[in-house]
């Protein structure tokens, strides 16, 4: 399926190219009327290739799809794009839910309760899957296995099978920091208005939606901050697949492109100003404030550039807020990029996120 969905991604790219494929990206006639006028014949070969029928790459088999991509390949390196750099889709990343009869998750149905209870199964199954695809093509950040001991390597099944544990033993550890930190830089970074940032940090989807964040009220002034978090930052769901299917191996890394769903439960505040510097946020109140414990980790806090910022001593301080978010990470290692936010998920209604 997915070596369908990169041809057809390739098959749009290289559609209106001035070069095509020959018999594969077109079914267009060979032979026009002869017209008279310039403006015709554009008008007619527009209106030809509007009405091109679409190619079924399925229909297609395999052998042929894997043609197509070195014609493809071919076709790029001469007009210097990489066809790999483009946005994947998403994968089946998915949040698990609570399925016990006792549990608050409700459900419509006796079956529809099993179905949950088997796709969080297929979770389980599939992020092993996945680990094992990332520790075999040597990806997990901050974890050397050729360095490490025979007794180390010999618990290589517990930490396939504990991949969602927030232990700082766990294998995952040195990636879920990446994941809060790169959180945290992006999060600042709308705050700042750092257009740089966020488009370094973000994926499509995901992009798309901070672009309109950073777009509305860009005359204000933001203090976020991240008071602490309530509870460890969790990977829910993880899938690994081979992104690159050049077929020369990349220049960086490996083929492999991971897609990880994070939880954040986190404490957080925002203040907002306008540009005289009157407060709109809401300002804290007792009953408010949330149990006080001890932060995992220190605060964070970020302000945007502005003009006329506004002095510590006349600031008000805002609400805070109990915020849990599930964002899509994704790291192609194929490319030298950092991880990014791909796309944020929200849980169902009436369902209780499992773990």
């Amino acid at each position: 399926m997915y070596l369908v969905s990169v041809t057809k991604k390739f098959s749009t790219c290289l559609r209106h190219s001035p070069t095509r494929l020959p018999l594969l990206l077109s079914s267009s006639s060979l032979h026009h009327h002869q017209i008279h006028s310039t403006t015709r014949i554009n008008a007619k070969r527009k209106k030809d290739a509007e009405s091109e029928p679409a190619v079924n790459l399925q229909d297609y088999t395999e052998e042929q799809q894997l043609k197509f991509i070195r014609d493809a390949e071919y076709l790029s390196q001469k007009q210097g794009i990489d066809i790999w750099a483009t946005p994947t889709e998403t994968l089946d990343v998915q949040i698990p839910y609570t399925t016990a009869p006792w549990s608050k998750s409700k459900y419509s149905s006796f079956r529809e309760r099993i179905d949950q209870w088997l796709s969080n199964q297929q979770n389980k199954f599939k992020n092993m899957f996945s680990m094992m695809r990332i520790i075999s093509y040597q990806s997990l950040p901050g974890i050397d296995l050729p360095s490490m001991g025979l007794l180390k390597l010999l618990r290589t099944p517990v930490q396939i099978c504990t991949c969602t544990s927030t232990k700082p033993t766990s294998w995952t550890a040195p990636m879920r920091k990446i994941f809060v930190d790169n959180y945290v830089e992006l999060q600042q970074a709308l705050a700042k208005h750092d257009k740089t940032t966020v488009s370094k940090l973000t994926e499509v989807p995901y992009f798309t939606e901070a672009t309109k964040l950073l777009k509305k009220s860009s005359s204000s002034t933001y203090f976020w901050t991240l008071h602490r978090h309530l509870s460890p930052p969790k990977i829910l769901s993880i899938r690994a697949m081979e992104g690159h299917l050049g077929s020369a191996p990349p220049r960086y890394g490996n083929r492999l492109v991971v897609q990880a769903l994070v939880r954040f439960d986190s404490e957080q505040s925002l203040e907002i100003y306008n540009p005289q510097g009157k407060a709109l946020h809401t300002p804290p109140s007792p009953s408010s404030s949330l149990s006080q414990t001890q932060p995992s980790t220190q605060p964070s806090t970020s302000t945007s550039q502005s003009p006329s910022p506004i002095p510590s001593s006349k600031r008000t301080p805002a609400e805070k807020h109990r915020l849990t978010e599930y964002y899509i990470f994704e790291k192609k290692m194929y490319m030298n990029t950092p991880w990014q936010v791909k796309e944020r998920l929200y849980p169902r209604a009436g369902r209780v996120v499992l773990g």
